[in-house]
């Protein structure tokens, strides 16, 4: 009976694995969509390249890091699976690439391409960085000492023998930076721009970084002819009446400029890049250091800025310790050029802005001027300001104060009064959604409590006064503080708030940095310091 039973089981067995076997769908049978999510769940989504597909409130992407995949040897094992993967794959890897930006690699690039067509359909992303440095002809890699190590056995006194402890010694490293100098290889603007638009009809971004390093020369436009020397290169190729221009792209919307310094210094090189880019929507530009004369060139472009540009993102001071600067430079400066106030005048015309530098109420002011004489209604959706310093009158930067911090008061008032203009333009802007405004500090001693307002949707965090909660009331009834004290609790608060900071300690919540601030309280402060 067992045995029987046996015989019957083993057969049903058999039968089912012959139909599981009969009803199995192979891998590469499954539709191609299906593969790709498989492929999104292993590496990661894929985010689109036009502006509207930026799923962030915020919509100014951080191109750096948008497309290019970070493990690309991992991701290129998953091209053996089978022929369709290996064409997704391959559309990842080559989505975002990255060329040396000297003659001899973009050279190698275009052979490359030009071996292998079918792969130029996948690039999106165009990044080409320019080299500062180079190794002296003179000199081989192989002759460059290496690198001293910091940490070398000490004889130990007593017995010769070491004490097992590294001490730490600091070598002279002089020979090896004797062995580099200025780049002399590198590739002109003409070079990139026609290796954009031969090889990669499909891209819509261009990064072009110019690098940074003290007297730099400015990146060439145009490669140097036979025949013509340093002196009159430039003359004779940027004048547009002998024809001289870049090759036209204009499949490119977006533009990322990296040490913006040897790229734009005047705005005729703006509109020489721009005039090659005729359907630019998005404008990215990066200055390391500040300078006056790049505050000067962005008021003079934007005076005359195209209204095709839709996405602005400017950081004129680059996120590093505060520098000692001279307040006469920036008092010479106010005198001609305003930033705040071009910047706000185009404002109305774009999306989203993102700016990192000095910066003051009247561009919201001048920004609602202008809303106010446009027939159309503003598209503008998001805003985002990193504060470096506040702009002041001229009263102040000649008695030399021109200084920032949570402890200086007159940088207090200056950015209670860019919150208060800000939230009184969300009346004319209807559209915003999406408003950050914060100071980052790396010298200050409570990172955390430097002042920030940020508004998304109908929450609302940040610093707050009596004034800021009835111009929010007006502009946005239904926006609220996700967390703010009422009635007795804000005296409190406020004097508690003062007391811990001036007496070392701070009041800090689990969570990070407070959700409100009261900005009277930082007000107390930089009066109690003084």
């Amino acid at each position: 009976m067992r045995e029987d039973l046996g015989d019957v089981n083993s057969g049903y067995l058999a039968r089912l694995s012959l139909e599981t076997q009969a009803h199995s769908i192979h891998l590469a049978e499954l539709p191609v969509e299906v593969q790709q999510g498989v492929i999104d769940h292993l590496a990661g989504y894929m985010q689109g390249t036009t502006p509207n597909s930026v799923t962030a409130p915020c919509r100014t992407r951080n191109w750096s890091t948008a497309m290019r995949h970070p493990r690309r040897k991992q991701l290129s094992d998953l091209a053996l699976v089978s022929k369709t993967w290996r064409g997704l794959i391959q559309e990842r890897l080559y989505r975002h690439i990255k060329v040396k930006g000297t003659v001899s690699s973009l050279n190698e690039c275009r052979e490359w391409f030009l071996k292998h067509r079918h792969l130029r359909a996948h690039v999106r992303h165009l990044e080409v960085w320019v080299p500062v440095w180079e190794v002296k002809a003179s000199r081989r890699p192989t002759d460059i000492p290496p690198i001293p190590s910091a940490f070398t056995p000490r004889p130990d006194m007593r017995g010769g023998r070491t004490n097992g402890r590294p001490n730490v010694v600091i070598q002279d490293i002089s020979d090896m930076t004797q062995g580099f100098q200025q780049a002399s290889q590198n590739a002109s603007l003409e070079d990139i721009f026609g290796l954009s638009r031969d090889l990669f009809p499909a891209a819509y971004a261009l990064t072009i970084e110019g690098g940074q390093g003290k007297r730099t020369p400015i990146i060439r436009a145009y490669r140097k002819r036979p025949g013509a020397s340093e002196t009159t290169q430039w003359p004779l190729l940027m004048n547009p009446a002998r024809g001289a221009r870049l090759a036209t792209n204009p499949h490119i919307g977006s533009l990322i400029l990296k040490g913006a310094w040897n790229l734009v210094r005047e705005p005729a090189d703006f509109c020489l890049l721009k005039a090659a880019l005729p359907n630019l929507r998005e404008y990215h530009c990066t200055y390391a250091k500040p300078k006056a004369q790049a505050y000067e060139t962005m008021c003079c472009i934007l005076k005359n800025f195209p209204a095709s540009i839709k996405h602005l993102n400017v950081c004129l001071e680059g996120l590093t310790s505060k520098p000692t600067s001279s307040p006469d430079k920036w008092q010479r400066l106010y005198s001609m050029y305003h930033f705040c106030s071009d910047v706000g005048r185009v404002l109305p015309d774009l999306e989203s802005l993102s700016y990192t530098g000095r910066v003051c109420g009247s561009l919201f002011t001048y920004a609602c001027e202008a809303a106010q004489e446009l027939r159309d209604s503003s598209r503008l959706k998001s805003i985002d300001l990193i504060v470096r310093n506040c702009c002041r009158p001229a009263a102040f930067l000649a008695s030399n104060n021109d200084a920032t911090g949570i402890y200086q008061l007159e940088f207090i008032n200056a950015f209670k009064h860019l919150v208060i203009e800000a939230v009184r333009a969300l009346s004319v802007f209807t559209s915003l959604n999406y408003l950050r405004i914060r100071f980052l500090d790396l010298d200050s001693p409570n990172p955390l409590l430097n002042p920030y307002f940020h508004l998304q949707g109908n929450s609302v965090t940040g610093v707050w006064n009596d004034e800021i909660l009835a111009l929010l009331k007006v502009a946005r009834p239904n926006a609220q503080y996700d967390c703010l004290d009422v009635g007795n609790d804000r005296q409190r608060r406020r004097d508690g708030f003062v007391d811990h900071l001036l007496g070392g300690l701070v009041p800090l919540p689990r969570g990070g940095r407070p959700k409100s601030m009261n900005v009277d309280a930082y007000t107390a402060l930089a009066e109690a310091r003084m």
